[in-house]
């Protein structure tokens, strides 16, 4: 019957248009004008069948074929009105991108965009339409770059022009190219938001909730939120819209927690005509279950489904069936035509490199907008090149794999970079470890082969461009930001939106209510939709994107070059079981493996266990776990070090908790430590120290100091719901006494005073209370005394600290108990609090590792600044301050007490040496001894006479 009544429509609308084209064929053939306003009537009669509330395909087939005269009589006859052409073609590529004419439809776009560029006059609003349907019809080709570019421009034309309609369609289309992306955190937020202006109109599309509420879902089982992303689907299915769609993301989240029963249970309820990818998901889960057969078979059923489909497949579902492929085959070791499929695969993900040839790989990004499906293909391929080698023992294996892994690494840099918040760049960072590991162990593997190739090196360089990458690259942002061009305004829209992000997540801290941490997930969401937005406008200058994403990072030899006879610079990664070691000196380089990682892992944590339990009169027990620490670690790291005196450490994994003064330097119960062999300092990664020493500063005109102790005269209630009461820190204030600058005790070290006054002074000392969240660095917080009564204003919190501007301060010392402990994220190190003070600029930070005791602390730290004002490097001064402590007649001095002191950054004084005039005695001594000569000799010419 709906067949019946569907053919009868098409049948009258096609009767009815039968006379309009008998008369356009008669016009064309006899030649005569058509007046402009049979153009305009022809036209209005394809916008009222564009227009109706229930379009069918034949209502589009004509309006479309009406949109295609108007155009073709204005092109022959002209003097039509631009409006009237504009709106054509716009009309003309919306009905030809539903028929999935993408080409087609483009074109017809960019007619429209040449139409409204020869008519400057007209608001640049109308663009906002085109530029939204550009950006997606170019997104359904896979042409990511030109979806990017118009779908961006479309979002800032909604800036400009907030009234525009459909906004909605906007956010969600961003959201899915962040999807595409990897950067699901965004995504989530461009979804939501979406969501949240479609639940505003009371007259709502419920199948468009239901689409965006799906999206939603597929965030958060990408971001591991699984139990989330289910119970969405699960209300969705009830919905019974889009349940084909909503089945398959179910088993896709399924798949993901690695639950393939229950993910094969719901590909099976999918539609396969309508959703024929659902056969590679099948494919991929019996994969996953072992079961090569059952793979194959659905993998075969792929493209008869495609070809029996009415609607057009994505290429990228392509890409994803030949990438499946490529893994059975490799499964039943047909290693060439793996190879061929999976470089099929990275040809279709990429969009921009079309070379068949398995030996080569895209070797360039920039500029480029790349799926996250490429990193995965070419990931994917370097481990097959790997399995080849281990079978065929050739060589070319190995260096292709090595090539593929530094293609797949720069691509990650890449898109590391294109992120806008950390959040997103550090759930990357710490999802893809395995791959810089493992591009590691290959270099090292082919240094085995070939000692002198420089293959060690090359480990190098790729260890140490994954540490600390997040944290460098913000740094450079915030330089690159003081280019000429860039509008000052952004900049300081960008610190608005960031400190509000801040004030957000510490105010999220702050309840435990589900609507009101809802309602700030929303906000947070908007605020980061803002920012990304200003960082998008202030790439458009060239300059500054071309710095933002330059990819350089130092060689051994170049670190060479600021290294003195006496300094070593000690570089740890962590590959497995297996933990790197490479160490360079001014004239060499040297790199050494120590295996048996995780036995050595358990001998630091039972070391850092008996540091961290600090009890007065309590023996320290760290003995024989030092003494295993010693022969497994030190003893190799001095091998290679030889007699260099001062150590630059770079630590990975666990050994960022780990303070290598308080380790013994020889073997045997009596042996002397670390602290008094050697001077050892910290760094983030190598690309910290080179361009620290490269930036040469000259000391500050006045030695003087920003000093707080907040709670030196008292304990008192704190307005924190988990950590309400600080006690007393008596020794805060002698540690701090005497300090040449401005110190403020008691309730005059309040937050607001350490703001006001952060610029005026090189060194600022913090001796108060810190709280590091290792559960939720966020949390972290430093208090200061709690003047109005409210968390926000009386703690600085981790995340307010990324947002400061400490460019002007040479060092930061922060006594307070656990301000280098925190969440610890692949490569990037420890998120603790004197990282976050490094992130804002300071050139280097004295820390706590743990809760030291108070009087120790004071001792410290008093002689470390004498040391300072003497002209002593800062580590030279602080390993000097320990000295004394620990040949002082302190009764506790076992490494417990002091070793949790450490200096990471810039090592270089803070006050210009005295001039040495040591060689004026000596020409004292000569002048005397000259005019001695001068006297004996006259004497001598007088008796002579």
């Amino acid at each position: 019957m709906v067949k019946l009544m569907r053919l009868t429509i098409d049948c009258i609308l096609w009767k009815g248009w039968l006379p309009l084209a008998a008369w356009l064929f008669c016009s064309y053939n006899t030649g005569e004008s058509v007046r402009p306003a049979t153009i305009r009537d022809l036209y209005h009669k394809a916008n009222r069948l564009f227009r109706l509330p229930n379009p069918t395909d034949a209502t589009d087939s004509v309006a479309l074929a009406t949109f295609e005269q108007v155009i073709d009589l204005a092109a022959k006859h002209g003097n039509v009105p631009d409006t009237l052409l504009f709106f054509t073609h716009v009309n003309k590529g919306i009905l030809l991108e539903v028929q999935a004419s993408y080409a087609q439809a483009i074109e017809a776009y960019l007619q429209a965009h040449r139409i409204k560029q020869r008519n400057r006059n007209w608001s640049d609003s109308l663009l906002y339409d085109v530029s939204e349907h550009t950006g997606t019809t170019y997104y359904h080709l896979n042409n990511f770059d030109s979806a990017s570019y118009f779908l961006l421009q479309a979002e800032m034309l909604a800036q400009r022009f907030p009234g525009v309609p459909e906004k909605e369609r906007l956010y969600n289309d961003l959201g899915v190219l962040y999807y595409e992306n990897g950067n699901y955190l965004q995504s989530r937020n461009y979804f939501t938001h979406a969501l949240e202006i479609i639940n505003k109109n009371p007259e709502r599309d419920a199948s468009w909730v239901v689409n965006i509420e799906n999206n939603i879902a597929a965030s958060c089982y990408k971001l591991g939120l699984y139990q989330q992303a289910i119970a969405i689907y699960q209300t969705l299915c009830s919905q019974k819209v889009f349940t084909s769609q909503i089945f398959l993301n179910m088993g896709l989240a399924y798949k993901a927690m690695g639950n393939y029963q229950q993910a094969l249970h719901w590909f099976h309820r999918v539609n396969a005509t309508t959703l024929p990818r659902v056969y590679n998901e099948l494919a991929h889960t019996h994969l996953l279950r072992n079961n090569t057969d059952s793979a194959q078979h659905f993998l075969n059923r792929f493209e008869p489904a495609v070809l029996a489909g009415t609607t057009k497949t994505n290429s990228i579902y392509y890409g994803m069936h030949h990438l499946y492929e490529g893994e059975v085959l490799l499964k039943r070791e047909r290693y060439d035509a793996a190879l061929r499929e999976i470089q099929q695969a990275i040809i279709i993900f990429s969009g921009h490199y079309n070379n068949p040839d398995p030996l080569t790989n895209p070797v360039s990004f920039t500029g480029t907008f790349t799926s996250f499906r490429l990193f995965d293909a070419l990931y994917k391929k370097a481990t097959l090149f790997e399995t080849l080698y281990s079978v065929q023992k050739k060589e070319i294996h190995l260096q292709t794999a090595l090539a593929t892994y530094n293609s797949a690494i720069a691509l990650l840099r890449y898109i590391e970079k294109s992120y806008d918040t950390d959040d997103a760049k550090l759930f990357l960072k710490n999802n893809n470890q395995q791959v810089h590991q493992q591009a590691v162990q290959l270099c090292l593997q082919l240094h085995d082969l070939h000692p002198r190739a420089g293959y060690a090196q090359q480990a190098f360089v790729l260890a140490e461009r994954n540490k600390a990458s997040v944290m460098f690259g913000g740094l450079a942002e915030k330089s690159f930001r003081k280019l000429p061009g860039i509008d000052p305004a952004l900049i300081q829209q960008e610190r608005n939106i960031k400190y509000n992000i801040a004030r957000i997540s510490i105010r999220g801290d702050q309840t435990t209510d589900s609507a009101r941490l809802a309602a700030l997930a929303g906000e947070k969401a908007t605020f980061e939709i803002q920012l990304a937005q200003v960082q998008h406008a202030i790439e458009q200058n060239s300059v500054y994107y071309q710095h933002k994403y330059n990819d350089a990072y130092p060689r051994p030899d170049s670190i060479q070059q600021y290294l003195n006879a006496q300094q070593a610079v000690i570089s740890f990664y962590a590959t497995g079981n297996a933990l790197q070691v490479f160490v360079i000196t001014k004239n060499d380089f040297k790199q050494t493996r120590i295996d048996s990682f995780p036995v050595l892992k358990q001998a630091i944590t039972q070391w850092l266990t008996a540091l961290q339990n600090t009890e007065s009169g309590r023996r320290f027990k760290g003995g024989p776990w030092g003494e295993q620490i010693y022969r497994h670690l030190i003893k190799p790291v001095q091998a290679l070090a030889g007699n260099k005196f001062e150590w630059t450490i770079i630590p990975d994994n666990i050994l960022y908790y780990l303070p290598f003064e308080s380790l013994p330097a020889a073997d045997g119960p009596n042996a002397r430590l670390l602290l008094e062999t050697n001077e050892i300092s910290y760094q983030f990664g190598a690309r910290f120290f080179v361009t620290q020493a490269a930036r040469t500063q000259a000391p500050p005109a006045v030695f003087s100091t920003l000093a707080m102790a907040p709670f030196s005269q008292s304990g008192m209630q704190y307005p924190h719901p988990h950590y309400d009461y600080m006690q007393q820190l008596p020794a805060s204030a002698k540690e701090i006494a005497g300090l040449a600058g401005k110190s403020f005790t008691g309730e005059e070290a309040t937050k607001e005073a350490f703001l006001q006054h952060l610029q005026q002074y090189p060194v600022v000392h913090l001796a108060t209370h810190a709280i590091a969240d290792t559960g939720n660095s966020a949390a972290s917080f430093i208090t200061f005394y709690p003047a109005t009564q409210q968390p926000a204003q009386d703690a600085l919190y981790l995340e307010e600290l990324y947002g400061l501007n400490m460019e002007n301060t040479r060092l930061m010392i922060i006594s307070a108990c656990e301000t280098g402990n925190g969440h610890l994220v692949n490569s990037e190190g420890v998120l603790s609090i004197s990282r976050g003070f490094a992130y804002a600029g300071c050139a280097s930070v004295v820390n706590s590792l743990w809760k030291a005791d108070d009087e120790a602390t004071a001792a410290i730290l008093h002689r470390f600044h004498i040391y300072l004002q003497k002209g002593y490097t800062k580590s030279k001064a602080l390993r000097q301050a320990k000295l004394d402590y620990l040949h002082s007649d302190a009764v506790n001095r076992s490494p417990d007490y002091w070793a949790h002191l450490l200096l990471t950054g810039d090592t270089q004084p803070l006050v210009k040496t005295p001039a040495s005039y040591w060689y004026l005695p000596v020409i004292g001594v000569m002048m005397t001894a000259l005019a001695v000569m001068l006297m004996i000799l006259r004497k001598r010419r007088k008796k002579s006479t």
